[in-house]
Order: C-alpha cells, then sequence, then structure tokens
C-alpha cells in the first residue's frame, strides 16, 4: 500500500498540534476522516506511528521517522509543480488552471467564468470544506477556489493565499410546509432545541462542527441525524418532517419552505481565493472576482 501526500500532511498537524481533533478542525475535516487517514498510513508502514495518551499525543520512533522526511518529501513537491509550471510558460504553453469548489448551485456558471479568462484548460475538485480548499491552494495542489467561509468559526486563509469576498450567505431552515416554523418570518438556535435536525456528513464537512459548536454555545442539544449528501438530508428531512439547512434560498424543493436563521455563528461568507504568484496572477484574478461576483447576483436575482 502506498503513502499519499495527504496522510503525511495529516501527520505534520498531528504532530504540530497533539491532538487529533485540534488538528481536523485546522484541516476542515473531521476527527473520523483523520483517524481513517492515519490508520491507512500505520497500514502502508506496518507500524504505529502515534503514541494516544491521556496526556495527548506524540510520535512513534516510526511516526517521527516519516515526519523528518515528510518535511523534506512535501516542500519538494510543492516544487515540483512550480518547476512544472515555470517551464510551460517558458516554452509558451498553457498551465492548466486546478479550480476547487463548494458544492452549489452556480458551480457550473464558475467553471465557465474561468474559461472566459482564457487562461487554459482546467480541472476540478468538489469539496464541502473551504479550510481543506485553502490548504490545497498553498500547497499548490489547486489554483483558484470558492468555497463557504464561516465568519465567527474559521481562521482567516494564511499568508500568501489572495481572497476577496464574493458574497455574504446567511443560513436558513428548510422545513416542510407543515411544520410548525414554517411560516415564521425568521427562527433562532433557541427554536431548534426540541427540534430533529438532519444534516449532511461528508468527510470533511465543516457544517457539521460548526452546528454543534453553535448548539452548544446556546445551550440546545437537539436530536440530529447523518445523510451522506446535502440532497439526501432534504430528502430525509422531509420524510421525518425535520429540519435541514440551506445557503441558497432561492433554489426551491416542493413543499418546503426556507426561514431564515437569525443572530448565527454560522453566518458565512463566499470567498475566492487564489495565489497571486500562480496562474491567474493579480489582473486575471481580479477580472475573476469581478465575473464571480456579477454572476452571483444574478444567481441570486433570478432563483438560479
Amino acid at each position: 500500500m502506498d503513502i499519499e501526500l495527504q496522510q503525511l500532511r495529516i501527520l505534520h498537524r498531528v504532530a504540530e498540534t497533539g491532538s487529533i481533533n485540534r488538528a481536523a478542525e485546522e484541516l476542515g475535516m473531521s476527527q473520523s476522516g483523520v483517524s481513517r487517514a492515519l490508520q491507512r498510513l500505520e497500514r502502508a508502514v506496518g507500524l504505529p506511528v502515534l503514541h494516544r495518551r491521556p496526556s495527548g499525543i506524540t510520535l512513534t520512533t516510526a511516526g517521527s521517522i516519516l515526519l523528518e522526511h515528510a518535511d523534506t518529501v512535501l516542500p519538494a513537491v510543492s516544487r515540483m509543480f512550480t518547476d512544472v509550471r515555470r517551464c510551460l510558460a517558458a516554452d509558451g504553453g498553457r498551465s492548466p488552471v486546478r479550480l476547487g469548489a463548494v458544492p452549489a448551485p452556480t458551480l457550473t456558471s464558475f467553471v465557465r467564468c474561468v474559461e472566459d479568462l482564457g487562461i487554459a484548460p482546467m480541472s476540478l475538485l468538489v469539496d464541502e470544506s473551504g479550510q481543506r480548499l485553502v490548504q490545497l491552494i498553498g500547497n499548490g495542489e489547486i489554483d483558484v477556489a470558492l468555497f463557504r467561509h464561516f465568519l465567527e468559526l474559521d481562521p482567516d486563509p494564511p499568508e500568501p493565499v489572495r481572497h476577496e469576498e464574493i458574497a455574504a450567505q446567511h443560513p436558513y431552515l428548510c422545513v416542510p410546509d407543515t411544520h410548525r416554523l414554517a411560516d415564521r418570518p425568521a427562527a433562532g438556535l433557541a427554536d431548534l432545541g426540541d427540534e430533529h435536525v438532519v444534516l449532511a456528513y461528508p468527510e470533511c464537512q465543516p457544517l457539521t462542527g460548526h452546528f454543534h459548536t453553535a448548539c452548544a454555545a446556546a445551550g440546545i442539544r437537539p436530536r440530529v441525524s447523518y445523510a451522506n449528501s446535502a440532497s439526501a438530508a432534504v430528502a430525509l428531512g422531509h420524510a421525518l418532517g425535520a429540519v435541514t439547512f440551506t445557503y441558497w434560498p432561492t433554489v426551491k424543493e416542493a413543499r418546503m419552505a426556507h426561514v431564515p436563521l437569525r443572530d448565527t455563528p454560522l453566518n458565512a461568507v463566499l470567498l475566492l481565493a487564489w495565489l497571486p504568484d500562480g496562474p491567474l496572477g493579480d489582473e486575471p484574478g481580479a477580472r475573476l472576482v469581478s465575473s464571480v461576483r456579477t454572476l452571483h447576483a444574478a444567481s441570486v436575482e433570478t432563483g438560479a
């Protein structure tokens, strides 16, 4: 079994924080996702890489050796990608732009906005976690990302990643039209104290962790079920008469109502992020920001 670069990055973060929980938060992953990645790494090595103790997590001898080599390998991989891109530019070739984005109704239009810049062909990675996408930009694995950033709960993208706000994104409760909250002009987290809530639960889903953090701060413990995608969460919520979340209130589901959720740390913004020394650069990046802002405003206005 081969060792993956992401496993080495996770090991590095766990070693720095001394905690799987804190590493998962910083990486925008679930605790179980980090644990599974470390288990795959241990199977590949054939030895434990961590000592798990009540006082915290430390590296075994094998883990320390891996980390020492990871500190060489990871920067080398980043330099490799940079050198290849410089080679393409020197030869007059067009380096492919690698996109990352959260799943959203505007995803197809976002890709077209990049194509309209005439930069190059591209690849696309869809991921729920903004922190994960920012990490990939910093590692040189993608070039530009469109993602949801929770202002009160997510750390700001680090230097040298450049980021611009596209639009504010506020959470809505998606409920069956017969639900007790369906006719409310707005709701607060306290209204969810006795409710059944369905959350999408992909491996790198930040909303799940942020929702539990927000509920704990509000002093409530609603009953929670999970689905493996946003669309499955809506379907399950409708079947159970439960509450789900959306940040796209103009995208309507049959027999469902959208109720604004007010005064909550789950408020977010949609960010566009890229590296200034990547294939976009500052001037194309600024043009892309303008195009995506226009696209988003039009989609909100038309309900597309």
